[in-house]
Formats: C-alpha cells, structure tokens, sequence
C-alpha cells in the first residue's frame, strides 16, 4: 500500500502548503510512544541520571513543627515558691522517685531547700512530702538514704512535735 500525501493549510494564511505529512508517519509516531516496562527488565538509564521511583513506592518522609503556647509556660504554673535551681514542690516530689540516685539525693537537698526558703510550703504539703518521701529508707543506694536521713532529721527539728506525732507511723527511725 502506497502512502497517501496529504496538504494542511492554517486558517486565514496564505494558500501555501505547510508540509507534507504521510499516513505513515502517524504510526510510526505511535509506535514510538513508550510501551508498559516488562516484569525483570532492567531500564538502561543515562549517565548522571537517578533512577525514577516506583509507581508504589511509600513516601516516609515528614516534617516537624514546633509549637509556641506562652499561656501554659512551665515557669508560670511553678508560682513563686522555687528552689535556687528552679524546680517546685511537685518537680521535687518526682525526682524522688528518678532511676537516678544522683537525682534522688539532690530532690532531698531541693526539699529541705524549699521548705527552708518558703515556710508556708512544708506547714500546707507536709502528707505530701512525707508520703513520696516513705520508699527513701530502704533505697539501695547509701548515698540517697543518707540524704533522706539528713532530711528527716531535719523535717522533725522544724516541724512541732504535735504534727509529727499524726505521722510517726511513716517514719524511718
């Protein structure tokens, strides 16, 4: 079968013939399109030219934000009644209980500290305090039941014999 020539001319120019295109040439432009890539063909790809992502691959990237809320600061929950080291009577009464010994020595310093600094603290949270601090006598470590000692020695020095006689059964003499 012979090809068929055919003329095209653009609206509104000129009678001139633009090109020549052959029937031929339509399938061949079709046969050019890219076909689906076998199942384990290996694409040939150029130099300098990273390979394309599968059609199923799962994107696992992701970003991160950080969000500002100066209504709920930590400082402003604390109020005024800090340690030198800024920590407040509930971050103190956690640190009783830290994996750390190093942290749970220094919670007792920070609550003789506080209780020292502030008089209203002991008088108000005293079942508190004794409560979190009742495990302290049989820590593993010396140092941490040494701190705790120090602490009670002198928790019953300050506080009236009266109000310790309520708690006597809790503490470790």
């Amino acid at each position: 079968r012979a090809p068929v020539q055919l003329r095209f001319r653009c609206r509104g120019e000129s009678r001139k013939p633009l090109g020549i295109f052959s029937a031929m040439a339509k399938k061949s432009k079709v046969l050019k399109q890219k076909k689906a890539p076998k199942d384990f063909e290996k694409d040939k790809r150029k130099v300098g030219k990273k390979k394309k992502a599968a059609q199923n691959d799962t994107k696992t990237d992701f970003k991160v934000r950080q969000i500002n809320m100066p209504a709920q600061s930590v400082l402003v929950e604390k109020g005024e009644e800090v340690t030198h080291r800024k920590l407040g009577l509930l971050e103190l009464l956690a640190h009783v209980q830290h994996h750390s010994p190093k942290v749970r020595r220094e919670s007792f310093q920070g609550l003789r500290e506080l209780c020292t600094l502030h008089e209203g603290v002991l008088r108000s949270n005293l079942a508190r305090i004794i409560d979190a601090t009742a495990t302290a006598p049989i820590d593993a470590h010396a140092e941490v039941r040494s701190a705790f000692t120090d602490f009670q020695a002198w928790l019953i020095s300050t506080v009236s014999r009266i109000t310790i006689v309520s708690f006597a059964s809790t503490f470790a003499l």
